[in-house]
């Protein structure tokens, strides 16, 4: 094995520098009070409340409600220990080893360590399983127990991205003896170690969690957490308004900036690592050609679109990384808005254009297919809204069951998290079927040094591809702010947007 070295976990390792919009309210510094409840809405009902299940943003914030993650992110975008309390890596990333911490339990009282965190790699690893994010664990040669409380893992080559994974989705240990207890029905039964236990799934209604009285990182606050799938914006914002919500996440811009102006709630703005953006399947007709999707993009006027949509608050993108990333906007030659080019192009394929946008049937994404289907129209190209409830949305995205489709994607604490599983080859979510032997090279350099300005380069030639290839056209980097009661306290502004309910209280 290679000689393993302490690091610090920091994301200057990674090549990252998360700078985030806000700071966390002021109401942090006050003494936390302990009971209540604080309720939240949700976008969509989730899919099953285990790691396997994850696949939205919404699956991902009740995730970290019932588990911790291995590593867990600060509010500078920084990597920072958890239920792993230290870790090493060899200097050219292709060995780890963590170092947990010791005395933490499950929730049904079962011992979190070494053979957990094992017995949980290997199920997610485990094709059977059929993990969504299995390429963010493919690089991985053989995972031991090499004590009672330590985890070593080989890589089959230099993975310089795996430590921000152990911050995302697969760090999320769920109980092995509870899988082997519930089974195919674990994911309505979860158990991990975090702040909140699993009480109730009323589907489309609530999800409840109570709290964990022996949570190892100290008292929790709330005595419950319940989530409320509200599909429809304005009836989540109308419910905060009328006092029967405490948190709407997902705030339109016009809410925010109303609330901004009003000092009714407290705005959350956690920064960015998202992107919005139209995903093209190059393997559907009329847009698996590269001249029609050129098109596409010289037609869109997105800054008149941000105007219309998000009333100018979020700012438009031209790359798969948000404003606290160092690629971030590093690209030469994304198409412009320009009308007479995209004609032309047109012109050139010589055949009618016609695409079917496949959206989320929601206000704001709704207006925003509206919105471009009239710019398309402008330059010749027909186009039909097909609306989705969230779910089946996500759905057809992952099944590949679409030609154009406007997305959203949470974005990740490492550069790698934005592009690998959706640009390789063989990536795990790879929606759009783009099979490029030069990006596929691009994302195994930037995973194969750790070097920052090495990795920089081609994350920065990523971008250049992508602008040429157009398998996504982007809109905006996506700000999930939030609304919160003025009552709620103790919500940290972490870059990812999720909020860390164990931390919450409130003002009674």
């Amino acid at each position: 094995m290679n000689t393993l070295r302490r690091l610090t976990l920091s994301t200057a390792m990674l090549g990252i520098a998360i700078v985030i919009g806000a700071t966390p309210p002021a109401a942090c510094a006050q003494s936390p009070k302990r009971g209540g409840s604080v309720s939240l809405a949700l976008e969509a009902d989730v899919t099953g409340i285990d790691p396997v299940n994850i696949t939205s943003y919404n699956d991902k914030q009740v995730g970290i409600t019932v588990y911790d993650t291995l590593l867990e992110v600060d509010a500078r975008g920084t990597l920072q220990p958890n239920l792993a309390e230290r870790f090493e890596a060899a200097p050219d990333a292709t060995s780890f080893r963590l170092h947990l911490r010791r005395g933490v339990k499950f929730h049904d009282d079962t011992p979190f360590d070494a053979a957990a965190v094992v017995e949980h790699f290997k199920r997610l690893m485990d094709p059977k399983t059929r993990y969504r994010w299995a390429s963010d664990l493919a690089g991985i040669a053989s995972i031991d127990a090499t004590g009672p409380l330590e985890v070593t893992i080989r890589m089959k080559s230099p993975s310089a991205h795996f430590l921000a994974v152990l911050a995302d989705t697969s760090g999320m240990v769920v109980s092995p003896t509870a899988v082997r207890k519930h089974g195919e029905n674990y994911a309505a039964n979860p158990v991990g170690t975090g702040p909140f236990v699993f009480k109730e799934w009323r589907r489309g209604s609530q999800i409840t969690f109570v709290r964990n009285t022996a949570w190892w990182k100290g008292p929790v606050h709330l005595d419950e957490v319940v989530y409320r799938p509200m599909p429809d914006t304005d009836t989540r914002i109308a419910s905060l308004k009328a006092g029967n919500l405490d948190i709407a996440m997902n705030a339109p811009g016009k809410d925010v900036l109303e609330a901004k102006n009003s000092k009714k709630f407290t705005v959350l703005d956690p920064g960015s690592l998202a992107t919005t953006f139209v995903m093209l399947n190059v393997d559907k007709p009329d847009v698996s050609d590269q001249r029609v999707r050129q098109a596409m993009a010289h037609a869109l006027d997105r800054d008149a679109l941000n105007k219309v949509v998000n009333k100018g608050l979020l700012k438009v993108a031209s790359t798969a990384f948000g404003t606290g990333l160092p690629p971030h906007e590093r690209v030469e030659g994304y198409p412009k808005f320009d009308p007479a080019r995209a004609k032309k192009l047109l012109a050139d394929y010589g055949k009618p254009v016609k695409i079917r946008i496949a959206t989320q049937n929601a206000p704001l994404p709704m207006l925003t297919s509206q919105a471009m289907q009239q710019m398309w129209k402008k330059v010749g190209i027909e186009s039909e809204i097909v609306p989705f409830e969230q779910t089946a949305l996500i759905r057809a995205a992952n099944s590949r069951d679409f030609q154009v489709m406007l997305y959203r994607w949470q974005g990740g604490v490492d550069p790698d998290r934005n592009v690998y599983i959706f640009f390789h080859s063989k990536g795990s979510a790879n929606r759009t079927g783009l099979n490029n032997p030069e990006m596929d090279r691009l994302l195994e350099a930037g995973r194969g040094t750790m070097d920052p300005a090495q990795r920089l380069q081609a994350y920065t030639a990523i971008n250049n591809l992508l602008a040429r290839e157009l398998p996504y056209l982007f809109l905006t980097y996506f700000n999930n702010y939030s609304l919160a009661q003025t009552n709620v306290k103790g919500v940290a502004a972490i870059p990812d947007g999720l909020i860390r309910v164990g931390e919450v209280w409130k003002e009674r």
